[in-house]
């Protein structure tokens, strides 16, 4: 045998025992009994690919999960779409029950992508895919390969050559995989994941392990490597592209790039959402999602002079601008629409349009409350600002996070007691909420502009009584 024979099979070896590091335990493989779809299998070449089936009637929506997501962290967000399509998510190659392959590139992936809708006899599916699965499913739609019904993207990672660096390091991915290998737990997951919903620090808890290593620093080199533009601006029609306003994988920089790329495409901005849009904020990532996709299977006429991209003007609504208009002979019964529940769901709804195109497209209403109170309370510790600003700790622990990621504001432990932090703006955070109170105070005149002046206190006064008696009553249960 020669060298390079030698050296050949000593990779190959190599490879493989890297590929049996991946393991699920008996209380993984339990959890599928949870969930409502079964398994159904392709085959890409040699690689078996795994695929959970939700089953129903309606238009195939193949899910593709992210970097180190198995089809099952994905049943949350399945579950929603069941009445409006047929969800069926892929494991990826090397994750979760689908075999490992040598080979991570976009085209590979796109290539089991096609494998499986040809093999499962999916008749003009939607593609649905989150970071890494959003990549490929655009490289699937340009390849052109099999017929496709559009394509909804979140998130996809916009780094590649001369774009910088993905903004999560190798070393972070590998070290939580490490820490699902030895054993880890929901308490210890959430350290990574604070606000995540407690089932889905559980379900990445148990199914992490299942990812391969190789598999997750092949699809890292890749966001690197791979630019996304080169088959982002070929994406056909009907696309949306839909991004969290505080990722950093999608800037509003990016964001802006890719609507000018590809003006065919919708753009839609998810308020209060980091890269893990759905685990972020699980509500209005479903219902934006809904709204996309139901938009991508029953496409509107639109207006030719109206750039396909103006939704993301108006920041991340469920509505565009003129409201839909029901049938003269529907309507909503009196209980529902005088109810005042759905009336302050109605007032949110609108407010957030509002603020998000009046006041400021990157910063949230809690971000922006959060600076105020600082600012006029320097130095006051996290939890204080929190109940101040009406968040929960969690909550608001993630604001503060965010905020200082992007220079806003600074964090330091109190010299009394290093668990406690102490809160203060920095120079552009003063000149932030600085900018934003101006233009919220106009928004707050504009807000308020059909009640009579004389009556405006008493309207604020009623709604704090409301605000303080439905706090408790949230407390109580």
């Amino acid at each position: 045998m020669d060298a390079s024979s030698g050296a050949a099979r000593g990779a190959a070896h190599d490879r493989e025992a890297r590929w049996a590091e991946r393991f699920l335990t008996q209380p993984g493989l339990a959890d599928l009994a949870d969930v409502p779809a079964v398994s159904r299998w392709a085959r890409s070449g040699d690689v078996r690919l795994h695929v959970l089936d939700y089953g129903g009637d309606g238009v195939p929506l193949l899910i593709l999960p992210g970097i180190t997501s198995p089809a099952i962290t994905m049943d949350f967000v399945a579950r929603e779409l069941t009445d409006l399509a047929r969800p069926l998510v892929l494991d990826i190659r090397g994750r979760g029950l689908s075999d490992d392959a040598a080979d991570h590139s976009l085209d590979a992936l796109a290539a089991d992508t096609e494998a499986v809708i040809e093999q499962l006899e999916l008749a003009d599916p939607v593609l649905f895919g989150h970071s890494m699965g959003a990549r490929i499913a655009a490289a699937t739609a340009v390849r052109g390969h099999v017929p496709l019904g559009g394509t909804l993207l979140v998130d996809p990672p916009m780094s590649g050559p001369g774009r910088g660096p993905y903004p999560t390091t190798l070393a972070a991915f590998t070290r939580q995989l490490s820490q699902a290998r030895r054993g880890t737990d929901a308490d210890e997951v959430g350290g990574f994941w604070p606000t995540w919903p407690r089932r889905e620090l559980e379900l990445r808890a148990r199914w992490l392990a299942s990812c391969g290593l190789e598999a997750i620093e092949r699809a890292h080199q890749g966001f690197e490597s791979e630019d996304f533009f080169a088959w982002w601006p070929r994406v056909p029609a009907p696309t949306t592209l839909l991004y969290g306003a505080n990722s950093p994988v999608v800037t509003a920089e990016g964001a802006a790039e890719a609507a000018a790329a590809n003006p065919a495409a919708r753009m839609v901005r998810i308020p209060d959402a980091g890269h893990m849009v759905f685990w972020d904020n699980p509500a209005p990532a479903l219902d934006l999602l809904r709204t996309a996709l139901r938009q991508t299977l029953a496409p509107e006429p639109r207006d030719a002079s109206i750039p396909a991209h103006d939704s993301h003007d108006s920041g991340a609504m469920t509505s565009p601008s003129t409201p839909p208009q029901a049938d003269d002979d529907v309507a909503a019964p009196d209980e529902l629409t005088h109810a005042p529940g759905f009336l302050a769901r109605r007032l949110y709804q609108a407010y957030l349009a509002a603020w998000l195109h009046d006041v400021d497209a990157t910063l949230t209403g809690p971000q922006f409350a959060v600076l105020q109170i600082i600012g006029e309370n320097p130095g006051c510790d996290q939890r204080s600002i929190a109940a101040l600003a009406a968040l929960d700790t969690s909550t608001m622990a993630d604001v503060a996070r965010r905020l200082e990621n992007r220079g806003l504001l600074s964090r330091a432990p109190s010299p009394a007691d290093a668990r406690r932090k102490l809160l203060n703006l920095t120079e552009e955070g003063r000149a932030t909420v600085h900018d934003a109170n101006l233009r919220a105070r106009k928004l707050d005149e504009e807000l308020l502009r059909p009640i009579p002046a004389e009556q405006r206190a008493d309207v604020l006064r009623h709604l704090t009584v409301l605000a303080d008696h439905w706090e408790r009553l949230g407390q109580e249960h």
